[in-house]
């Protein structure tokens, strides 16, 4: 009857610490997305957290290891559409004289 008990409370206790280790696990996740969703900008420098790939940076990124992040202003180029004039038909067209050297 004794060892039974003695079963049950070591059943017991294992069950308890695998949930407790999954809830912790889930907690863990549920933090960081809530982070990310925030766009917290401590996640860079955060010791807990590491950074295998950069999905959404500007051209020339990287990550390095161990090196405190810093932000780098980025001049912003605005591609302006230019126009171009039809195709004029050749006989509108001045007339052109090739000159080489």
């Amino acid at each position: 009857m004794m060892e039974s008990l003695v079963g049950w409370f070591i059943v017991l206790v294992l069950t308890g610490v695998i949930g407790w280790i999954g809830w912790w696990q889930w907690n863990s996740y549920h933090k960081l997305d809530l982070r990310i969703d925030q766009l917290d900008s401590t996640l860079l420098d955060s010791a807990g957290t590491r950074i295998e790939k950069v999905l959404d940076a500007p051209a020339g990124s990287i990550v390095v290891p161990y090196m405190a992040s810093s932000l780098v202003p980025v001049q912003n180029t605005m591609h302006v559409p230019v126009q171009t004039p039809s195709a004029v038909a050749p006989s509108e067209s001045a007339s052109v004289r090739l000159v080489q050297d």
